[in-house]
């Protein structure tokens, strides 16, 4: 599937590298992608980014005008991806970039807060092997240390790719691809989110009385990505969070997350695809729905922010089912929303606050003027959830009961949703 850049659409601006001129070209310096990220711009563009190309040398040279030489004026939101910058010229080209129009998605003060000590280090200090720093001057031996050793199992490094404070890949560390643990990361996401940077990494290995601790922070823009592993959800978020679009959505006890199309086609398939499903899968529906949504991206119909989101329990993390669009706003305004649960998830609520916190989100946009669920005339806790959630009925379409958003309505204490099989509205293909 390839996304179409839309107006919005970050730019990923990636290192190039120089390219011998040969016979018979103009005199002067060329520059090329950089062969080591030539498969992540492809990957962006088929995701819906923009890309550009950074002279690298001429950066570290000192010369900005020169580096952004290949970089379109007025690129608006950028994420940077390429070899790893001194902080001192990475706050030179956010401000090159600035003047240039264009806006760089990690602050200078975010990039040094993940890339160097001791940046990170006091808010993972509680999840961390103990470090210490001492005075080092050139030429002279570092100063001996008593050494503090945890021991680790040997199942490998994980390394994990956060944006907005929400995991978006898991894979090997690239040094040692074969490897592939999967960690858990309950302790570490709050400690992701409170240290402030958009976009990190956090490199995790499994002590060996079963604890996961966090050996590394890096700046997700310059952290390798390992080899033989699907790069397309990476990207995906780094579009959908570029144009300002939310990864997650939470409300009291509801998170809703985005299920951007490479993780929807897995979640249409029946897997997991890393939520850890109340009832051990997705459900029929849930999976359904997100298969209406990849044909509908194959269509070239997606945009991201207007998608499907998994309905998760915010403390737990449990999956619950899923909530999305139709597809986003139409030239009147007209936006349609449908839901589901998991069996095991009905009658506590759940759709009801899913319902209002989706709604509230789309309302809040200039470009909506009505959000709309339409369910099937016999489903009456269907029909419930929505008026729960403010909606109120406005007729009949197409056979099926019309609702639309009216003001936002107090959950009212102790309400219970009694959901059936498909408790969303109407599934259109």
């Amino acid at each position: 599937m390839t996304v179409d850049p839309a107006a919005g659409s970050p730019l990923l601006l990636f290192s190039g590298a120089p390219r011998r001129a040969g016979p018979g070209t103009a005199p002067g310096r060329r520059l090329g992608a950089d062969p080591r990220f030539a498969a992540e711009a492809t990957t962006a563009l088929s995701a819906g980014a923009g890309c550009a190309v950074l002279d690298h040398e001429a950066l570290l040279a000192g010369d900005t005008e020169g580096a952004l030489a290949r970089v379109p004026r007025g690129a608006g939101p950028v994420w940077y991806r390429g070899w790893a910058l001194p902080p001192e010229r990475y706050a030179a080209l956010a401000g090159a970039l600035a003047a240039h129009g264009g806006r760089l998605l990690t602050s200078p003060a975010a990039y040094r807060t993940a890339h160097e000590l001791p940046g990170w280090y006091d808010t993972f200090r509680a999840l961390t092997p103990r470090s210490i720093r001492l005075p080092y001057a050139v030429g002279r031996a570092p100063e001996p240390a008593a050494p503090a050793v945890e021991s680790f199992d040997a199942v490998g490094t994980a390394r994990v790719w956060w944006l907005d404070g929400e995991p978006v890949l898991t894979g090997p560390h690239p040094d040692t691809p074969g490897l592939r643990p999967v960690p858990d990361l309950a302790s570490v996401a709050p400690a992701v989110r409170a240290l402030g940077a958009r976009f990190v990494t956090t490199d995790l290995a499994r002590r060996a009385d079963g604890v996961w601790r966090v050996v590394e922070v890096g700046d997700g823009q310059v952290s390798g990505l390992p080899a033989g592993l699907d790069h397309r959800p990476l990207f995906e978020a780094l579009v959908t969070a570029g144009a300002g679009y939310p990864l997650a959505l939470t409300a009291g006890r509801v998170a809703l997350r985005a299920l951007l199309p490479t993780t929807a086609a897995r979640v249409a398939d029946g897997e997991s695809a890393g939520f850890d499903w109340i009832d051990g899968a997705p459900a029929e529906t849930t999976s359904g729905g997100a298969g209406i949504a990849v044909r509908a991206a194959a269509a070239g119909h997606y945009r991201p922010g207007w998608g499907v989101f998994v309905l998760t329990d915010a403390v737990a993390g449990t999956a619950l089912g899923s909530i999305g669009f139709h597809g986003p706003p139409d030239d009147e305004g007209f936006v349609e929303i449908g839901y589901d649960l998991s069996p095991s998830a009905r009658g506590a609520g759940w759709a009801t606050e899913a319902v209002r916190l989706l709604a509230g989100w789309a309302a809040a946009h200039p470009e909506v003027r009505t959000v709309c669920a339409l369910t099937e005339p016999e489903n009456l806790p269907s029909q419930r959830v929505l008026e729960r959630a403010g909606f109120r009925f406005v007729g009949e379409r197409e056979g099926l009961r019309a609702y639309e958003a009216a003001a936002v309505a107090p959950n009212p204490a102790g309400a219970e949703d009694e959901e059936p099989l498909n408790a969303g509205s109407h599934p259109r293909s």
